[in-house]
């Protein structure tokens, strides 16, 4: 699952946008937003950036299996 980001929490610095390596994130209306989900490579790269608690990464149970 690609990163998920609070709208309420952004500030758009877009630190996130910079420092994602797979260059798969762009800026929306409110905050970031993933524009390539099937290219992310969940590094947690953009979660470190942040530093906000804007991003968290959902993964489904099944794969944590």
């Amino acid at each position: 699952m690609p990163p998920v980001f609070d709208e309420t929490k952004c500030i758009k610095c877009q630190k996130c946008l910079t420092s994602c390596p797979g260059y798969i994130l762009e800026m929306g209306a409110n905050a970031p937003r993933v524009a390539f989900p099937d290219e992310c490579w969940h590094c947690g790269c953009c979660r470190v950036a942040c530093g906000r608690g804007v991003i968290s990464f959902e993964f489904p149970l099944h794969t944590l299996l």
